[in-house]
C-alpha cells in the first residue's frame, strides 16, 4: 500500500508540471451519462445501476449481475428534433467469471454546420461605422464541425470482507467493489484535430444497515468515492497546442431502503463533487413494480425523471436544468 501511495503521488506531482489546465478542455465530458443519474441531479458517486454509471465511478460496475446493452440519445440546445448540437452514447458492460467486469464506452458531442465568417475590415468600430465598404455582410466564408469522441475501457473488480464488531453485534459482511477507466479522446475541429487519454479510478463500500443495527426492516449504505482525470488528461493538438483537464473528486453515499408494499424502494443519494468549484448533489427516487419516478438538484436547479422497466428492458427519461438551457434525456437499457 505504501508503494502504491508514493507511485501515485509521483504520477499525480509530474502530471501538474509543463501543461496547461484549461477550465473548458473536454467540456463535453461534464455532459453526463445516462438519464436516470441525470435525473437524479447527477448524485451518482455511489449508484448501482445497469453499466452507465462507469462515467461517475468505474467500480459500480463491479457489482453488474448480468450483461448489459446501454444507449442514451440526448439532443442539445435548441429543439428536441432539430437540436445544435447531439450528445449520443452506447456501450456494453459484461460480468466475468470470479465477481469481476469488463465494459467499453463511447460517446460523442458533435456541432455541426459551425459557420466561419471573415475578418472584420477597418481598425476600429468607428472605422468600419464611416466606411460601409468595411463592414461585414453576414455571409458565411464556409462551415466547419465540431466532433469530440471518448472511448472508455472499464475494469471492475468486486472484493468481500467481514468486518468483526465484537461479541455484541457479531459479524458484518461488507462489499468492496474498485474500477478503473481507461479512456481515449479523439476531437477534430475545422481542420484541427486532438487525442489524449486519461484514467479515472473509483471504489464503493457497501454494507446492509439493518445487520449493522440489528434492524431487519433496514436496507443497504452505500459510499462511493472516485478520482476522474486521476492523471489531469493530456489533450495535444495538431497545432501543438497542450491541455489538460482537471481532476475532479467525488465522494457520495446513497440509501435503498425497501418498503412494506408491493416491493416498493425509496432510495436517497448525496454526492459531493469538487472541480472547478464545489457542489453538493443530491437525488431521491421511487421505485414500485417496475416503475420509477425521479427528483434530483444539480449544479444548476432541479432535475426530474421516470423509468419503466418491463422484462429485459429498461427505458429512463430525464428533464436536466443547465445553465445554458435545459435539456431532455432518454436512455435505454437492455439485460441479456
Amino acid at each position: 500500500m505504501k508503494k502504491a501511495f508514493y507511485i501515485i503521488s509521483t504520477v499525480l506531482l509530474l502530471s501538474r508540471c509543463g501543461w496547461t489546465q484549461t477550465r473548458y478542455a473536454g467540456a463535453a465530458m461534464e455532459l453526463g451519462v445516462g438519464a436516470r443519474p441525470l435525473a437524479l441531479g447527477g448524485a451518482a458517486s455511489a449508484l448501482l445501476s445497469t453499466g452507465e454509471t462507469f462515467y461517475y465511478n468505474p467500480s459500480s460496475l463491479g457489482l453488474l449481475q448480468k450483461p448489459h446493452i446501454n444507449l442514451m440519445y440526448a439532443p442539445t440546445f435548441g429543439s428536441f428534433t432539430e437540436p445544435m448540437a447531439s450528445y449520443n452514447y452506447m456501450g456494453a458492460a459484461y460480468p466475468l467469471h470470479g465477481d469481476g467486469t469488463i465494459a467499453f464506452n463511447w460517446t460523442r458531442f458533435a456541432v455541426d454546420d459551425i459557420p466561419v465568417y471573415p475578418e472584420l475590415g477597418g481598425s476600429s468600430f468607428a472605422e468600419r461605422n464611416k466606411d460601409a465598404a468595411l463592414r461585414p455582410n453576414g455571409t458565411a466564408l464556409g462551415y466547419i464541425e465540431d466532433v469530440e469522441d471518448v472511448f472508455y475501457f472499464t475494469f471492475a473488480k468486486t472484493l468481500e470482507s467481514i468486518l468483526p464488531l465484537g461479541w455484541w453485534y457479531g459479524d458484518l459482511p461488507i462489499t468492496i467493489p474498485v474500477g478503473l477507466n481507461f479512456k481515449l479522446l479523439r476531437q477534430k475541429l475545422g481542420e484541427a484535430s486532438a487525442t489524449g487519454m486519461g484514467v479515472d479510478a473509483g471504489l464503493m463500500i457497501k454494507f446492509n444497515l439493518g445487520t449493522l443495527v440489528n434492524q431487519r426492516q433496514l436496507g443497504d449504505l452505500l459510499f462511493g468515492l472516485s478520482l476522474l482525470d486521476m492523471t489531469q488528461t493530456a489533450i495535444v493538438w495538431s497545432t501543438e497546442h497542450k491541455d489538460r483537464v482537471q481532476q475532479t473528486l467525488t465522494f457520495g453515499m446513497s440509501y435503498l431502503q425497501p418498503l412494506w408494499f408491493s416491493h416498493a424502494w425509496l432510495n436517497l443519494y448525496y454526492t459531493y463533487l469538487k472541480k472547478y468549484d464545489q457542489q453538493h448533489l443530491a437525488g431521491i427516487e421511487f421505485a414500485v413494480k417496475g416503475l420509477a419516478l425521479r427528483l434530483g438538484r444539480n449544479s444548476s436547479g432541479l432535475t426530474v425523471g421516470a423509468g419503466i422497466h418491463w422484462k429485459s428492458v429498461i427505458i429512463d427519461y430525464a428533464f436536466v436544468t443547465n445553465s445554458f438551457q435545459d435539456v431532455h434525456r432518454i436512455s435505454c437499457s437492455i439485460s441479456l
